[in-house]
């Protein structure tokens, strides 16, 4: 059983991510009651599509990543999205906190801030703006007329 102190520790580490979570406009984020034991699972609950577990601990452990991908199996609709995050003990606290995740799933975020917002216009989108060129063109027109 985890002494109070072990505890205060890793509450203070789900607060942090929390508030950076919403520090960066991902919406309001709340630590889950019970870390992670109840319906919700994971250490922290968000409107994002991963499943986090955070450890404030002194030194790495393995488990650490297998519980992580467990808690998004059985509590996430996207079961291949989790991420672990964890501070560096070596350094002052909140100094150096990383995340951890799969590499699929860091080649796919990759992957996706390169993308376009908009590939290719649709078929009606092209139409809506051809039809649009056109009006435009054609109030200049009227307005240079006049």
């Amino acid at each position: 059983m985890k002494s109070q102190s072990a505890k205060q520790k890793g509450k203070r580490l789900e607060n942090f991510v929390c508030d950076r979570i919403e520090a960066m406009g991902l919406g309001k984020v709340l630590r889950t009651p019970g870390s992670g034991s109840g319906k919700i699972k994971g250490d922290v609950f968000a409107h994002i599509d991963f499943t986090i577990e955070c450890k404030n601990e002194k030194q790495w452990h393995w488990q650490n990543v297998d519980q992580a991908k467990r808690e998004a199996e059985t509590g996430n609709y996207y079961k291949d999205k989790w991420a672990l995050v964890v501070r560096d003990p070596r350094e002052p606290e909140f100094n150096e906190v990383y995340a951890v995740i799969g590499l699929d799933q860091f080649l796919e975020l990759l992957k996706r801030s390169r993308e376009p917002i908009i590939k290719e216009p649709d078929r009606e989108a092209a139409w809506h703006i051809k039809n649009l060129i056109q009006s435009a063109k054609a109030v200049l027109k009227d307005f240079n007329q006049q």
